[in-house]
């Protein structure tokens, strides 16, 4: 019955998580709370007559009987921070939320999750390489965390599961409510592999204001962040100064250049952020490696995702041995710039890397 009392006091001290702990730390249980005089609840806040206000006028035993059935109809759990399911990385960062409504299955503290992020209105580059990586990704025990905003984000999510793997949304609203509305495939698809999550109560809508908030709980519940595509201000780099302030290790797709989409990320590089090409870099981060059985079983995979003329070039590229896109296509009889073109993509997409002046090698 605490966690429902808990729960009530999280609803009314929404972005004031810091009062609710000091309640908590003077009366002990949120029941207490609840059920405690008026000015006593006056005297613990002092100036905050305004929450002292919130806090009295919704202390309704009956809504707290309607909340519960809004929940068990909509399939909600709800986890306070003294739940045993909340997320002991979320519970690291400043400013931890009281509690969190989730639909769909919270996936274990023990599996890695990453956050990626990244330009709503991202590049065909950045959406291609975000896909690749989440998706390879999706063969290892690791877990991808977004906003399921347009661009990166759902990008990010998509690729995760189409290589098996699980992600988790963190929205800026009620885990009831879709946004943006043209996501709500994308939406049940991750809720039937993973969770989507939020401190917003079901009903919540989308605003502005709401989405700083909503970054700090991605970069809490992720063990490090990669950055695929930011301008240079944009809420992507709002995540991820968050993420650097508490601590977590933050990564960067590099970008062209000349490109705005870049601006921010490159940014970040200069900063001393490390940069990420493949999702190899990010499994050496985690400390998980292959072994030779998996690594074979790994490539087996990749030339099932690839595309024919893709595939074709793909397997006569090794480890070990170093191949020149003239030896390519001396050997599969195709014009050098139809192979040029594919190993651009395999390289882009990090299946592949340029030795210096010595040929292609499989990453």
């Amino acid at each position: 019955m605490e966690e429902t009392y808990l729960m009530w006091l999280a609803r009314v001290t929404l972005h004031n998580t810091k009062k609710a702990f000091q309640l908590l730390g003077r009366f002990g249980t949120a029941e207490n709370i609840f059920y405690a005089e008026p000015e006593e609840i006056r005297s613990a806040l002092g100036n905050a007559t305004k929450l002292a206000d919130t806090i009295l006028s919704q202390r309704d035993p009956e809504m707290l009987d309607e909340w519960m059935i809004e929940l068990e109809e909509k399939e909600i759990s709800f986890y306070s921070y003294f739940h045993p399911s909340y997320p002991y990385l979320l519970k690291q960062i400043y400013d931890p939320p009281l509690g969190i409504y989730v639909k769909g299955a919270l996936p274990d503290d023990h599996i890695d999750k990453i956050g990626v992020i990244g330009a709503r209105r991202c590049s065909q580059y950045g959406s291609s390489v975000a896909y690749r990586i989440t998706k390879d990704l999706g063969q290892t025990n690791v877990i991808v965390v977004s906003g399921m905003a347009k661009g990166i984000d759902a990008v990010a999510h998509k690729g995760i599961m189409d290589g098996g793997g699980k992600t988790i949304a963190v929205l800026g609203c009620g885990v009831d409510v879709c946004y943006p509305a043209e996501n709500r495939e994308l939406m049940e698809r991750i809720i039937e592999n993973g969770c989507v999550l939020s401190e917003y109560p079901p009903g919540t809508k989308a605003v502005p204001y709401h989405f700083p908030y909503r970054n700090r709980i991605i970069s809490g519940l992720s063990k490090l962040i990669v950055v695929i595509e930011a301008g240079k201000r944009s809420g992507t780099l709002i995540t991820a100064d968050l993420a650097l302030e508490n601590g977590r290790d933050v990564f960067v797709l590099p970008g062209n250049v000349t490109s705005k989409l870049s601006e921010g990320t490159n940014n970040l590089i200069k900063q001393g952020c490390p940069i990420i090409t493949e999702s190899g870099d990010i499994l050496e981060e985690l400390g998980i490696s292959y072994q030779e059985k998996e690594k074979t079983r790994f490539y087996e995979k990749v030339e099932e995702k690839l595309e024919p003329e893709e595939r074709e070039i793909y397997e006569k590229i090794t480890e070990a041995a170093p191949v020149t896109a003239e030896e390519l296509s001396r050997m599969l009889e195709k014009p050098i710039q139809d192979i040029q073109y594919v190993l651009s993509l395999l390289e882009i997409t990090g299946y592949i890397r340029k030795l210096q002046q010595a040929g292609y090698v499989r990453s």
